[in-house]
C-alpha cells in the first residue's frame, strides 16, 4: 500500500469510527482483545485507540492505559467505564 492510499484509508476509517457510539467503539476495541497480532489487527487497534484518545481526552485515556497495564491478566479493560461515569 503506498503512502497516498494509506492516508486515504486512515481518513476513511477516522470518519467511520467517529460515527460509532461510545458503546460500539468500546465493543469494537474489546473484540480485538486476545486475538492473534497481525499487521492488520495492529492497524485496526491503532485506529480505535486514536478515536478513544480523541473522545476520552489525554487524562482519561492515560488512566485507561495504566489500568490495562496494571490488570496484566490478558482479559483487557473495557474503556467504556471511562466515559463520563458509564459502566461497562
Amino acid at each position: 500500500m503506498n503512502t497516498k492510499m494509506r492516508e486515504q484509508a486512515e481518513t476513511q476509517v477516522a470518519a467511520m469510527s467517529a460515527k460509532l457510539t461510545d458503546e460500539a467503539l468500546c465493543l469494537a476495541w474489546m473484540a480485538t482483545e486476545g486475538r492473534p497480532v497481525t499487521q492488520e489487527s495492529a492497524l485496526v487497534r491503532g485506529w480505535l485507540m486514536n478515536e478513544l484518545n480523541k473522545r476520552l481526552g489525554d487524562d482519561l485515556f492515560d488512566q485507561w492505559l495504566m489500568d490495562v497495564d496494571d490488570a496484566g491478566d490478558g482479559d483487557g479493560v473495557n474503556p467504556l467505564a471511562y466515559f463520563k461515569g458509564q459502566g461497562c
